[in-house]
């Protein structure tokens, strides 16, 4: 009988020969066996060791996330084919990591390790995957008494529930819009690659002119260049309301965040927590929920004068240069283009054609075995669609493996939406001995080859391949061999988006940008003229960029701060009131689409997106002391203290082992122009 590929984990996943069939069968068959083993190592009455207790239970959470994550991954990238079966199966997976939390046996034998002889020897990695899992014991409910128990696996199931519909009811929402234009005047200075895909758009739907979409590519395209407002509008009102009230029930994420919410506080208020967010950051740098809304708002005040006056200036020039005598919303981003061009002589679309994605990808690898000391080597996989590509991560200095990394990053209509990084595989010493290779996915929606042309990427698009992949090194470079703290399992989650928000800074030096860009068949880099034009224009509108930042994060914080029930348009209100300079639509129901918070993993931790920056600035000005050519110093420093770390210190002992001392605020007040 053929083995499941699902359950054959003797090298990478077979993802060519995975089907939507194969899930149910191999959850079952890991579930199983992970409970056999855990219900062993909690009734093993010899006294506790690594070896005995800790190692077999990573080996089993291990076994289980192999399979989930390939579920998860497919499901992912191919929505429509593997909804089913994930969502079949989430409710096993779902209630096995509830019981586990619970599992009182396991608990105890975790303590008796921790305070016995065997337990305080362990090395500094090993204590703090110890602790944490004691820490995370505490927060499943194992101390609640057991009719409270299972009412809270009962809501964890429920969440898990709830999060996977919330990521349908957007994709599918989003699918449902579209919308065309007949004549290419209708497209302004839209870039040439964006137009033959809406050309290609409407000519698979047999409709002539150009189709516009909501994923990514497509409506920033528009939103941008086209110059008619009644269309631009249109398209705005869309994203707006997409998957709220104002769509058909059955894709409206409103009732989902109502439920949501309300099982979110059930959990905080059995663990005897006022809030979810006091929970979340029980386990996070910024330690409670004060710190957390001070940082925000502390941003906040510096950043919303600066953006009342950039909203000021850019009414003045629509109205003056645009003949747009009220500035809507829909207006904003195809007058911030032109007054961009008026003031620096520039567009962001000026780099796009600079900006071919096999360079910049090939580029980057470049870049990292420069900076990192590793080397990425195309190579042969079993992958999930043939345009997917499939790269072995080397060490430079001795060429053995570290990690392999899988890329997708052309926009499908079955992938959802945005760009992530995820886990394939952890590094992992197992309890036979055998050490398993950590394994990545770096997951995008950029614009597709079209028209005879090669795939380009827009400046942002070029900035998120650079974050991604810094997640990426994160998860590939650790040195870890513990599954508990390898690569960024364990890492804090506000201090996880560092390594990612640090790599976004290289991409703004000419000595990095120059090798991984080309201009067409002859691969003539980018000016540096061109460059020096987009690196005066970087500060353009932060206040209103960084404003919009700090109402997600004001949002999601106060939203799952508050210790009673609180209506979240009503929270979104209150958020809006200390960030927003530009009003906004009454039928706005932006958080119906804000799949971080309600499906992501982000709740009470979008704000980890500034924390992380700060520290990130902190750490690329280390790199700008040293200057260009010694980046590959501060770089293997980086990679010895942070990476290589992985979870197995507090990230502040990692930051502080890099850098010499605390985190300053100073270098990200400067990047945003507000020092």
């Amino acid at each position: 009988m053929p083995v499941n590929p699902l359950l054959d984990f003797s090298d990478l996943p077979d993802f060519s020969a995975i089907q939507p069939a194969h899930a149910g069968p191999a959850v079952d068959a890991v579930l199983s066996r992970a409970r056999e083993n855990i219900a062993a190592v909690a009734q093993d009455s010899s006294p506790p060791r690594w070896e005995n207790t800790f190692a077999p239970l990573q080996d089993a959470e291990e076994d289980v996330d192999r399979v989930w994550s390939q579920v998860e991954h497919l499901r992912a990238v191919d929505n429509e084919k593997w909804r089913a079966a994930h969502r079949g199966n989430l409710g096993k997976i779902s209630a096995f990591h509830a019981e586990l939390g619970q599992n009182a046996g396991l608990c105890a034998r975790l303590r008796l390790l921790a305070k016995s002889p065997a337990g305080r020897k362990l090395p500094p990695h090993r204590k703090k995957a110890l602790d944490d899992a004691l820490r995370d014991f505490e927060l499943s409910g194992v101390n609640l008494p057991e009719n409270k128990r299972g009412q809270f696996r009962a809501n964890v199931n429920r969440l898990a529930e709830l999060a996977a519909k919330f990521e349908e009811n957007l994709l599918d929402s989003i699918n449902a819009f579209h919308l065309d234009a007949a004549d290419e005047s209708q497209l302004g200075e839209m870039p040439d690659d964006l137009k033959d895909l809406a050309r290609a758009a409407a000519e698979k739907a047999k409709t002539p002119g150009f189709r516009f979409t909501l994923h990514a590519p497509s409506y920033a395209g528009f939103i941008t260049h086209s110059p008619d407002r009644a269309l631009r509008e249109a398209m705005h009102r869309a994203k707006a309301t997409c998957a709220s009230e104002f769509g058909p029930a059955a894709r409206d994420n409103t009732p989902v965040i109502a439920e949501t919410l309300k099982l979110r506080r059930e959990q905080a208020r059995l663990l005897d927590r006022a809030s979810p967010a006091e929970c979340a950051l029980e386990s996070r740098m910024a330690e409670n929920p004060k710190t957390a809304l001070d940082f925000v708002r502390d941003f906040a005040a510096r950043a919303l004068p600066r953006a009342k006056e950039e909203l000021a200036e850019l009414r003045d020039f629509a109205a003056s240069e645009l003949q747009i005598k009220e500035l809507q919303l829909w207006d904003i981003p195809f007058a911030s283009e032109r007054l961009r061009r008026k003031k620096f002589d520039f567009a962001e679309s000026d780099l796009r054609p600079y900006l071919r994605e096999d360079r910049v990808v090939g580029g980057l690898f470049a870049f990292a075995e420069k900076v990192f000391g590793v080397r990425a080597e195309p190579a042969e996989a079993n992958l999930w669609v043939p345009e997917a590509k499939f790269f072995i991560l080397k060490n430079a200095a001795d060429g053995a493996a570290a990690g392999r990394l899988f890329m997708d990053l052309p926009s499908r209509e079955t992938k959802r939406g945005g760009a992530w990084m995820a886990s394939a595989l952890g590094r992992a010493r197992r309890g036979d001995g055998t050490l398993r290779l950590p394994a990545a996915h770096i997951n995008c929606n950029f614009a597709r080859p079209s028209g005879g042309r090669p795939a380009l990427l827009g400046w942002d698009e070029a900035v998120t391949l650079f974050h991604e992949f810094g997640h990426a090194l994160h998860h590939l470079l650790t040195e870890r061999e513990d599954y508990a703290v390898s690569g960024i399992n364990g890492v804090e989650w506000d201090a996880v988006e560092w390594p990612s928000q640090l790599m976004e800074n290289f991409i703004w030096d000419y000595g990095v940008l120059s090798p991984l860009t080309g201009r067409g068949e002859s691969g003539e880099p980018m000016p540096r003229a061109l460059f020096e034009k987009a690196l005066a224009a970087r500060k353009f509108q932060a206040g209103l960029f960084l404003c919009r930042q700090l109402e997600f994060a004001l949002f999601d914080m106060l939203l799952h701060s508050a210790e009673s029930p609180v209506f979240y348009m009503d929270a979104l209100a209150a958020a809006r009131a200390e960030t927003r300079a530009v009003p906004v639509l009454a039928e706005d129901r932006f958080p119906c689409g804000f799949s971080h918070i309600f499906a992501g993993g982000y709740a009470a931790g979008y704000y980890s997106y500034l924390w992380a920056e700060a520290l990130a600035a902190d750490s690329f000005a280390s790199f700008a002391e040293a200057g260009f050519e010694k980046y590959g110093e501060a770089g293997m420093r980086f990679r010895r203290e942070a990476l290589a770390a992985g979870g197995g210190r507090p990230a502040m002992e990692s930051f502080r082992a890099f850098r010499g001392r605390a985190p300053e605020l100073g270098p990200l007040l400067a990047q945003y122009g507000l020092e």
